[in-house]
């Protein structure tokens, strides 16, 4: 359950962001204190959602591509080939 909130934290802050009006028109007595307090929660729910997605974003930003190593096996292979067209010429 704890990797499941992980991998979709906004999917779920955003379906009980969806619930609260809802629960509002079903349940019209609910005192607007309780709503306010669920809003305030919903956006605090929210912030930490967003920092988390942030820093996988980063984190993911910082790894290696596997292409680098090629692109610079490339570099070296085009600078080889380069020094074999001076020495030919």
């Amino acid at each position: 359950m704890n990797s499941f909130i992980s991998t979709h934290a906004v999917r779920v802050v955003a379906a009980v962001a969806a619930l609260v009006p809802l629960l509002a028109v079903w349940y019209p007595s609910i005192p607007w204190e309780a709503l306010v307090a669920a809003a305030a929660a919903l956006l605090g729910a929210g912030e930490l959602a967003q920092r988390h997605e942030d820093n996988k974003t980063v984190s993911a930003l910082h790894e290696t591509s596997p292409l680098d190593s090629a692109a610079w096996y490339q570099a070296q292979l085009t600078k080889q080939e380069a020094e074999q067209n001076t020495h030919c010429d």
